[in-house]
């Protein structure tokens, strides 16, 4: 049982030679200009699969974040309902940042 296609013929190893304008037919097959294309590709290929790694790199990344904040999220939640439940006042106390910009204003009056 066949497909119907006929059979694949090699390519002939020795090109035809030029012709009087100095040009090979464009049906001829040229070694050196398919090699030229063949590694091409392989490039081509290459940098694609290497692309494609890089991306899978950085999405593996951006799931691991995304696990990350989901996890530190529900960490602070629950540190905030355990400090409430404790009656604890932290809503009230400074910020760190808020004293800190307190701490170098006061040094800055100091040294004039």
């Amino acid at each position: 049982m066949t497909s119907g296609k006929p059979p694949k013929q090699p390519f002939p190893s020795n090109p035809p030679p030029p012709t009087d304008n100095g040009f090979q037919q464009a049906s001829q097959y040229d070694p050196e200009k398919n090699e030229q294309y063949r590694r091409g590709v392989k490039m081509l290929h290459e940098r694609c699969k290497s692309i494609q790694r890089h991306n899978e790199r950085v999405v593996f990344r951006l799931h691991s974040v995304k696990r990350l904040i989901k996890t530190r999220s529900r960490d602070v939640e629950m540190l905030k309902k355990r400090l409430d439940r404790y009656q604890d006042n932290w809503r009230c106390a400074p910020e760190k940042t808020a004293v800190k910009l307190e701490e170098s204003k006061a040094e800055e009056k100091e040294s004039d």
